[in-house]
């Protein structure tokens, strides 16, 4: 495929989000900037240690990278709130300040044309209640596509929003903290929502373990707002972004033998070819779950094992499990 030569400027207003690795976020950085957006926002989380202070500071000098007519805007924190709450923050202070607008993490590369997509696609739903966002990453391009559509319509995704844009109307809807989830797990209010007992069985872990705090991440909260509303996202059917944050230094992506960690990002063509129907690909939707979010028998398998073993049993069987993990290609 051609590369892709954008036909006018970029307007959308970009959010960059990072942390303490210079590498990535430069990465990242460099393609914001061949893009050129109007007005970028630049958020970084505070350091834990202070030994982590000067890599922190290295990620906030990369604003000298910004050459172009650009109004610049920055939001460097001096004390670490966290993925969840750092993360959040740094969202609501965006949605304060626009009505719409792109969202990239230091560990989210994008393809040029994914500024020009979301543009697009953002102008075009703009009051479409139904639509909850816009994302740029897909993982199920091995998918075979039906017609020519640039992108298809998903209810049934879960976290990994790596790259992606959206809409003050619906951030409003956005709570961090889930207050609803109590409520609406114990009324059982999703059931009838769900393609099968699986999915509703693995999403009400993963929503019960963001509540709780096992889980400290900021978008399982965005996935329960948009199925309370009943909403709809927008996946290109050419993946656009590809996730550099695989390895030790990742917060939910530290192995770099995750399944995920697919290195297919391409341009998108244009023009974009719009769906013809909002209509959802349950079964592109079911395979991603299925290959991306369901336990894998092996981890089932290995549950099950230790849940019936004493502690100092389960604690000496655990590096056995992940070296099986390893040599099977699992991990």
């Amino acid at each position: 495929m051609e590369a892709f030569t954008p036909t006018v400027p970029l307007s959308t207003p970009v959010l960059f989000i990072a942390f303490n690795r210079v590498g990535p976020a430069r990465q990242v950085l460099e393609m914001i900037r061949q893009a050129k957006p109007p007005r970028l926002y630049f958020a970084c989380d505070g350091p834990r240690t202070d030994a982590e202070r000067e890599r922190c500071e290295q990620v906030r000098a990369l604003a000298s990278m910004v050459d172009w007519d650009c109004e610049l805007h920055t939001r460097f924190s001096e004390v670490n709130r966290g993925v969840m709450m750092g993360e959040s923050e740094a969202m609501d202070w965006f949605f304060s300040k626009e009505e719409e607008g792109i969202i990239l993490e230091d560990d989210t590369y994008p393809s040029l044309s994914f500024f020009w997509y979301c543009q697009e696609l953002l102008e075009r739903y703009r009051d479409d209640d139904r639509v909850w966002c816009i994302m740029g990453n897909n993982l199920m391009t091995e998918w075979p596509s039906a017609g020519r559509d640039s992108y298809y319509f998903s209810a049934h995704g879960y976290g990994a929003y790596w790259g992606w844009a959206g809409w003050r109307r619906v951030w409003r809807k956005y709570d961090v903290q889930m207050a609803v989830w109590p409520q609406c797990r114990d009324q059982r209010w999703l059931d009838g929502f769900f393609l099968g007992k699986s999915e509703m069985t693995e999403v009400y872990k993963l929503f019960e373990g963001q509540y709780t705090g096992a889980i400290r991440s900021w978008d399982y909260q965005m996935d329960l707002a948009r199925i309370l509303e009943r909403g709809v996202t927008c996946i290109p059917n050419t993946n656009l972004i590809r996730n550099i944050g695989f390895g030790a230094e990742g917060t939910h992506t530290v192995s770099e033998k995750d399944r995920r960690n697919k290195d297919d990002r391409l341009d998108m063509a244009f023009p974009i070819a719009h769906p013809p129907h909002m209509v959802v690909d349950n079964r592109r939707d079911m395979a991603y779950f299925e290959k991306y979010i369901l336990p894998s028998q092996f981890e089932r398998f290995k549950g099950l094992v230790k849940g019936l073993l004493p502690e100092a049993v389960d604690e000496a069987i655990t590096p056995f499990f992940s070296k099986m993990q390893r040599h099977l290609g699992l991990r």
